[in-house]
């Protein structure tokens, strides 16, 4: 969602509108309240594939599979109801942020706008992304994921570092894509605590286990349990928050180390800070225990199975991010081009060329509309 808050705010200061949002978000997850209030606009919610969990940590995929079966007739008025919502907005662009409805709905509708698809996961299958050996079947469920999510659209895949584009795939690569609000703010050097977010609230028990042994350390942790009040104070230096975006990027830049589950934006926002990171992908999470093992390998983080905060010995007390800071610069022009590129092309009726430039074309006002999925990690904007 953090990626739809950011796009909105380029798009739009380049001149184009907004004219709708929709939100794909699973049974389980309700929509924060910090993006409700970026987007200034009525959000319409469609049911979306969703990973059921067990013990509210771990993906269970054998429940997974039979849940996103049971639930086709769901999906199939998810489509419809996207039909209805683009045929009223009538768009010039679609902007999907890794949202699987759609994705379907880009592959079985003929005559609608063309689709940008934006979302790190485009990067699966690029020569320089890193491979998760023990996961060979996850990695191939995943890849054939990605494809139907991308279908008959063009690609824009997100990326901590710059590597070659895949014309022939339609995939151009950009980097990451911030929401606006970490710009202005400036990270504290001298952070006396540790930051800590969970895709999924059952890993408090692993946080709670280790600061019973260990009450000296500070820790402020942010998740998703319903019903749990806005912060809950365990002890003097253990504290549990509800997401809360504005909060949770101030905690980070006030930090010393973040540790997390090793979503995509969150790992991405503490390097721009210079914060180490500490990573717990969710288990049988394959997109996770990619992005932590992408992490690790240019030098951010290091990697566990639990949250076993001993390892913050490991990590140096600060990650230099000039570089990877002028890579974002160039987030905002890689997305508007591509965006144009994408309308320019689909209103010329000329198929996708493999060396359609996508750098350097003049923005020019239109309209798009946004559709974000319900994952804290990965919303669509349709």
């Amino acid at each position: 969602m953090t990626q739809a808050i950011a796009a909105k705010e380029i798009v739009e200061r380049a001149g184009h509108k907004v004219v709708s949002v929709v939100v794909g978000a699973g049974k389980n997850r309700e929509i924060p309240a910090y993006f409700a209030q970026a987007m200034r606009m009525p959000i319409q919610r469609i049911p979306t594939l969703d990973f059921t969990f067990k013990n509210n940590r771990k993906v269970d995929l054998p429940a997974t599979v039979a849940a996103v079966v049971r639930r086709l007739p769901e999906y199939v008025g998810a489509i419809r109801k996207l039909k209805a919502v683009v045929r009223e907005a009538r768009p010039d662009v679609i902007l999907n942020f890794f949202e699987a409805i759609t994705g379907l709905f880009a592959l079985v509708t003929w005559n609608r706008p063309p689709v940008l698809a934006v979302a790190h996961q485009f990067m699966y299958g690029h020569p320089s992304y890193p491979r998760a050996p023990r996961f060979w079947f996850q990695q191939w469920v995943m890849k054939c994921f990605v494809r139907l999510v991308g279908a008959r659209s063009v690609r824009l895949a997100l990326s901590f570092y710059e590597a070659a584009d895949v014309p022939c795939r339609k995939t151009w690569i950009c980097p990451p894509i911030l929401r606006p609000g970490i710009h202005k703010m400036q990270p504290d050097a001298d952070g006396q605590f540790v930051l800590v977010y969970l895709l999924n609230h059952g890993y408090a028990d692993q946080i709670i286990e280790w600061h019973k042994a260990h009450p000296e350390t500070v820790l402020h942790c942010f998740y998703d349990k319903p019903g749990a009040p806005a912060e809950t104070n365990y002890d003097a230096t253990l504290t549990f928050h509800q997401l809360a975006g504005d909060k949770f990027l101030r905690m980070m830049a006030a930090c010393k180390y973040v540790a997390c589950t090793a979503g995509f934006e969150s790992v991405a926002e503490a390097a721009y800070f210079g914060k180490p990171l500490f990573l717990v992908p969710v288990e049988n999470h394959i997109e996770q225990q990619i992005n932590a093992i992408d992490a690790s390998n240019i030098g951010w983080a290091v990697n566990d199975t639990w949250f076993n905060f001993d390892r913050l010995a490991e990590l140096p007390p600060r990650l230099p991010n000039t570089a990877f800071k002028e890579w974002l610069a160039r987030a905002r022009p890689i997305l508007l081009a591509a965006m144009e590129a994408t309308v320019m092309q689909h209103k010329a009726h000329q198929p996708w060329r493999s060396d359609s430039p996508i750098e350097g074309l003049v923005s020019k006002p239109g309209h798009a509309t946004v559709a974000p999925d319900g994952e804290a990690h990965a919303p669509s904007v349709a």
